[in-house]
């Protein structure tokens, strides 16, 4: 069998929600891989945690060969090609050879200890509960993590919060230990981010109005999703977000820009963000 124009190969930078997306059929395949992937049948874990693992990481999870991974779930969606195998390769994110924990893990004290492992089973987005453990930790202290799975999105949110990490698996979970080197947070107390901002007006007629949903997605990924589309509208457009939350980190971000915007809440669980891009909005360099 050959590729055809609507069969591109599954790459190892897929996230395996994308894999399964495309061919439910290859969840079976999985399970019979590795009892590592026998949660995904699970529909809560499977809506959790596919979402944030690429098909190099499960494999590394699953103690699989990247590579032979992404081979063996393109031949059984029926994809083959002569560049299959470089195409597995390039795609593998580097991986750093293993090295000794730095020296904070033994000397740093543990500030804060979180088991997000019970709320995603339960189906539950633990971000939330990471944030606000992550902001009781002082400089020259730690939060230990544990979660089913390394949590590679996690590393680069707190990072930007002044955190540094070491992770260790532990057979079928991760334990992450985050240490806050500095903390880019104001020293002084800081105004609620405004939600709010002049000049929305949720009932006035617009010739360009965009409509997405970012409910499913987990964090960073809503964020991104709403300044791409953003980029994309005309000016005078306005973006309708529907979210499952506010998204507090996004208030700052569109008020750089030079977005107006609202939020509001019509039901529990259901918030709608309305922001309106101005023909003159400065974006940021």
């Amino acid at each position: 069998m050959t590729t055809t124009s609507d069969q591109e190969p599954i790459l190892a930078s897929w996230k395996i929600s994308e894999v399964l997306q495309r061919y439910p059929r290859l969840l079976d395949v999985l399970v019979e891989l590795s009892p590592a992937f026998t949660k995904l049948r699970n529909p809560i874990m499977r809506r959790v945690q596919s979402r944030l693992v690429t098909v190099a990481q499960a494999a590394e999870i699953a103690g699989i060969e990247p590579a032979a991974l992404t081979r063996t779930l393109n031949q059984a969606a029926g994809i083959t090609a002569p560049d299959l195998e470089s195409a597995a390769s390039s795609t593998i994110p580097d991986q750093q050879a293993e090295s000794s924990p730095p020296a904070w893990v033994e000397s740093a004290p543990v500030a804060a200890e979180l088991d997000v492992r019970p709320l995603m089973a339960r189906g539950e987005e633990p971000f939330r509960a990471i944030m606000q453990a992550a902001r009781t930790v002082p400089i020259g202290s730690v939060l230990l993590l544990r979660v089913g799975f390394e949590p590679l999105p996690l590393y680069d949110e707190l990072a930007k919060q002044g955190f540094t990490h070491s992770a260790r698996h532990t057979g079928d979970d991760w334990e992450i230990s985050f240490y806050r080197s500095h903390d880019t947070r104001s020293t002084s107390p800081s105004a609620p981010k405004p939600e709010t901002s002049p000049a929305v007006d949720w009932e006035a007629p617009t010739g360009a109005e965009v409509t997405i949903d970012v409910s499913e997605l987990v964090p960073p990924e809503p964020m991104v999703k709403i300044l791409q589309t953003l980029e994309t509208l005309p000016p005078d457009g306005r973006l309708l977000v529907h979210h499952v939350r506010r998204p507090i980190h996004l208030y700052d971000r569109l008020n750089e820009m030079g977005y107006a915007h609202d939020t509001r809440e019509p039901e529990p669980g259901h918030v709608e963000v309305l922001i309106q891009k101005r023909a003159t909005t400065a974006m940021p360099s």
